[in-house]
Formats: structure tokens, C-alpha cells, sequence
């Protein structure tokens, strides 16, 4: 029997430090190849994540660029207040960081940091960019679950 690799801290870039295995295939033999999709079902479970796209996207985040491209009509919009520009940011800030994003976490902290009512009364009068938000981030979504089928 292969003694388990030791594991080494390395750093992720978004969320800190993690655990990095040297050899990742003994760690797999030393579970046993048949629990694979065990570990995997109760690792997806356990974490709350659709599929293992979700999870391996909420992990790595989405490209900073990609975000900001999808939100860049918003971004560019000088109608909006400063408020209204700064959420668009955290939205953006969240994707890159998360990769994925619920639409309930719109009425949580930090966005009710901006507006204690949430994202509706922020965008009070601006139902298009409200709906627009929403809409992308259901879309991000679902081409992440997609993908993963």
C-alpha cells in the first residue's frame, strides 16, 4: 500500500489558503475507486452545489473581464446614481469571487449595505436594470448547469 502523499497549504486565489495533495491519483486509491462517486454525491450534497460545474465554478470564480463584460452596459450607464453603479460592482465582485450567484443573496449584505430595502428600491423606477440583473445572473447560472450536462 502507497503511503497518502502528504498535504502541503497552498493558496487560492480567491478564498485563501487550501489543502494541495501531492500525488491527488494515491488519495483516490487509497479511498477506494468504487466510493468515487460516493465522495463526489455527498461532497455536492454537503456543499449545496447543483452539479459538479456549480461546485467546481463557485470555487474558481468567474474571469473578472467576463463579468464586467456582462454587466458592461449597466457600468457605462450615466444615468444611474453612484449607488446604483457601486451594486452593479459588488455584483460583479461576488461573480469573480463565487462565480455563481442567487438571486436572494440581492436582498442580503453586503447589497442592503447600499439600500436597507434591497435592489428594488435602489432601482426604484429602473425596472429594466433590476430585471436585467436578474436575468443575467439566472443566466450565468443556467449555462453553468448546462455545461456540466
Amino acid at each position: 500500500m502507497m503511503p497518502i502523499p502528504e498535504v502541503k497549504p497552498t493558496m487560492n486565489r480567491n478564498r485563501g489558503p487550501i489543502a494541495s495533495v501531492g500525488n491527488g491519483p494515491w488519495m483516490l486509491v487509497e479511498i477506494g475507486e468504487n466510493d468515487g462517486d460516493t465522495l463526489l454525491c455527498q461532497l455536492l450534497e454537503s456543499s449545496g452545489k447543483l452539479t459538479l460545474a456549480y461546485f467546481v465554478r463557485s470555487m474558481v470564480g468567474l474571469d473578472r473581464t467576463a463579468a464586467q463584460e456582462l454587466f458592461s452596459d449597466y457600468l457605462s450607464d450615466r444615468s444611474l446614481r453612484p449607488a446604483q453603479i457601486r451594486f452593479i460592482e459588488m455584483v460583479i465582485d461576488q461573480l469573480t469571487s463565487r462565480g455563481v450567484m442567487e438571486t436572494g443573496a440581492l436582498y442580503e449584505a453586503p447589497f442592503t449595505d447600499l439600500h436597507s430595502a434591497g435592489p428594488d428600491e435602489l432601482f426604484s423606477g429602473r425596472d429594466s436594470v433590476i430585471n436585467g440583473i436578474f436575468d443575467r445572473l439566472n443566466d450565468v447560472k443556467s449555462v453553468v448547469i448546462a455545461n456540466a450536462r
